[in-house]
């Protein structure tokens, strides 16, 4: 046996367990002569050529076909509809010959760029576009941003491997970025040769222009002529270069200069900001809750000033947000290095500022609510400009209707967008407009488990408390699905747009976020585990609960403090008495995003939601690292299904969204173990759960 067929592969690899890149990768591509990668954005193709074993694969007459994305606006794939080609290539020609330019100009991305360039030279890579747009009869734009690999030997043998991995300079290391990869190998048979001819099938489907919703084109010949101009003929020594030097991880950024508060860049934030500055400015860091969001992003600011002369907008979706970027910015600067205009939250004295303040001159910042922002008082204000650079914290919000309005390209130059979670659920137009304006997410992700793993996140235990409905909750969410079930039924293919089956799913859904079991839950749990000093928190989905869960505690002994943004009294004072003292607080929703209470170390989730993005804020809240501090505690009610559920009605989502998502979590926790128990779950209630990890609904009410 020779080739590929000779090496002994799992079907599977995990970051963390496996070293991904010795045990798979690697030696799969010295042994290769072909391979084929669809990836989601150009500036990820400098980094695909450039491992350990290409010299191998080059000496052996390899050959790469890289398939990479551009978005494109609304309105450029309405003019590619209408047959204005021309107009539309000369948007994407001048786009990557952008970013091109910025790859080699970046003195992290530059090497592995000009190794690119040479092989793109030489013909050894091969490079095609792929433009976004809708598929026939549909209203919007999709997303391309596939990772799909398959590599080929001289025999025919082919391997295929799919998944989130990352194939950054750090990623190739064992403690880097790499996440995981589900692998199929053709000589096995059975459903791995199935697998094999179908993504085969398909990345030729990719390739040849003939998959519905996509248009895939050659590489534009002026930006392909800018990047050959740059070929580096002597790529071998700088790959060796390369591997020594591991350029992002030791990025020039890493190991700077501590700021007051004694922190520097690790590497991950380093990564983000090269990935950043080769996507020419733009980009938004998807890095988990804790990661160190706010800090990156100041060092881009300080970035803008010194060396661009700009003048940052910083735009934030609420008030407590609001005033922990004014304290960071304070502490970064001070007043003698930038001065911070205040918008919104309570701040009204900017309406005669702004226009002047915005104005390319001194150091100045504008910290806004998104709220303000959008209003036609500061639009039309605003000295709009390539100086202005915006920074959006929980950038998902700028992809609801009314925030909309900020994504105007005439109104910024730069771009940096924040969020664990960026992408939309259930929201492919808000998702397509945001990545469209901050031209994608950059690589590398940095995720929950990744911040777990390199001790950014605190471990954890994941205890999830299953929740039985009671008789009359049991009968009324019968009746429901029976009901849900039989207008399914008569409206057929028109099932999933029809607003009174939205309606009754909605009823079902308010009997699983309110059932009775969650309140017992809480005493119990409360009463058997709780000890005087701790810091807890309990998360309510209203106020109608959250007041009946403060009751019920009170009546056990037990003193808790309401934590809403209607409540009566300072918030900010709530969580200072609570990160001193201790106690409980029972939070509604605005807990959910950015708000830092370190030292809490148990929470326990009641709240019910369709939105993968809240399951993942709510949970991270309490991952976050402090003195003393060496685990936390996550209890999760998890309501399941009645017994004999009527399959006709489809699975309750947001009891089959928070089992993915929970079994998703358990497998990152200090006993994983809780995982299995959640599958047992998943399958008595007859939910396919792997297939609805990320799938849910965006909340309406975030306007």
């Amino acid at each position: 046996m020779s080739g590929l067929a000779r090496l002994d592969l799992r079907t599977s690899y995990h970051k963390g367990r496996d070293d991904i890149a010795n045990d798979f990768y690697l030696p799969a591509m010295r042994l290769a002569t072909e391979y084929d990668r669809a990836v989601g954005y150009f500036r990820s193709a400098a980094f695909i050529i450039a491992w350990p074993a290409l010299r191998e694969f080059v000496a052996n007459g390899g050959r790469i076909r890289v398939l990479c994305s551009q978005i494109l606006s609304a309105e450029d794939v309405e003019a590619l509809d209408a047959g204005y080609r021309a107009r539309v290539d000369e948007k994407v020609v001048a786009r990557l010959r952008d970013e091109v330019a910025t790859l080699l100009e970046d003195e992290v991305m530059a090497a592995p760029a000009r190794i690119l360039a040479s092989l793109v030279a030489t013909n050894v890579v091969q490079l095609k576009i792929a433009i976004l747009r809708p598929t026939p009869g549909a209203s919007v734009t999709r997303i391309f941003h596939d990772k799909l690999g398959i590599l080929r030997d001289r025999e025919g043998a082919v391997i295929v491997f799919k998944g989130s991995m990352n194939e950054t300079w750090s990623g190739l290391a064992a403690d880097g970025n790499l996440e995981s990869v589900d692998v199929a190998c053709s000589w096995l048979g059975g459903r791995d040769q199935e697998r094999t001819v179908e993504e085969t099938a398909y990345f030729m489907d990719l390739w040849t222009n003939t998959y519905p919703g996509l248009e895939v084109r050659a590489f534009p010949d002026v930006a392909r002529e800018v990047l050959v101009s740059a070929a580096d003929m002597n790529w071998e020594n700088t790959i060796e270069r390369l591997l020594q030097e591991r350029a992002v991880a030791t990025s020039p950024l890493v190991g700077q200069p501590a700021d007051p508060k004694g922190r520097t860049l690790k590497p991950h934030q380093a990564a983000g900001l090269a990935s950043w500055r080769a996507n020419g400015r733009r980009g938004i860091l998807a890095f988990a809750t804790g990661a160190g969001k706010t800090f990156t992003t100041l060092d881009a600011i300080r970035e803008s000033f010194t060396k661009f002369a700009e003048t940052p907008v910083i735009v934030v979706p609420d008030k407590t947000l609001f005033g922990q970027w004014y304290e960071e910015i304070q502490t970064a600067f001070g007043p003698l290095e930038a001065r911070i205009l205040r918008v919104g939250a309570g701040f009204d004295a900017w309406r005669d500022a702004l226009r002047d303040w915005t104005t390319p001159g001194e150091r100045r910042l504008v910290l806004a609510t998104m709220q303000t922002a959008r209003s036609n008082a500061f639009l039309t204000r605003v000295t709009r400009g390539s100086h202005l650079f915006l920074v959006a914290d929980e950038v998902h919000r700028l992809g609801s209707p009314a925030n909309r309005l900020l994504l105007d390209e005439t109104l910024f130059g730069p771009r940096l967008g924040l969020s664990a979670t960026p992408e939309r659920a259930g929201d492919v137009v808000g998702t397509t407009a945001i990545l469209s304006f901050f031209r994608g997410v950059l690589e590398p992700r940095y995720t929950l488990a990744d911040a777990v793993r390199d001790g950014v996140l605190t471990r954890y235990f994941y205890r999830p408390q299953t929740v039985s409905l009671s008789e009359r909750e049991a009968s009324e969410w019968h009746g429901l699905s029976r009901r849900i079930a039989q207008l399914r039924a008569r409206l057929g293919d028109n099932a999933p747009s029809d607003p009174r089956l939205d309606r009754l799913q909605f009823a079902r859904a308010r009997i699983v976020k309110q059932a009775e079991g969650k309140l017992e839950l809480a005493v119990t749990l409360v009463n058997a585990a709780y000890e005087l000093g701790q810091r807890w928190i309990i998360y309510c989905d209203d106020e109608s609960q959250l007041n009946a869960v403060v009751a019920a505690l009170a009546a056990n002994g037990h003193t808790a403090m309401p934590f809403h943004s209607a409540m009566e009294g300072d918030r900010l004072e709530t969580l200072r008495w609570l990160d001193g003292f201790g106690g409980i607080v029972i939070a509604i929703r605005c807990l959910d995003e950015g708000v830092d209470i370190p030292s809490v170390t148990h929470a326990l989730i009641l709240a019910s939601s369709k939105n993968p993005r809240e399951f993942v804020q709510r949970r991270g809240r309490v991952l976050r690292r402090a003195r003393d501090k060496s685990l936390a505690f996550i209890y999760d009610a998890i309501v399941v299904p009645p017994e004999h559920a009527d399959e006709d009605s489809g699975p309750d989502p947001i009891t089959a969204g928070e089992l993915a998502r929970a079994i998703e979590f358990a497998q990152s926790a200090d006993n994983p173990a809780a995982s299995a128990d959640l599958v047992a779950i998943a399958i008595d209630a007859g939910i396919d759960w792997e297939t609805l990890t990320g799938v849910g609904v965006e909340d309406l009410d975030e306007d």
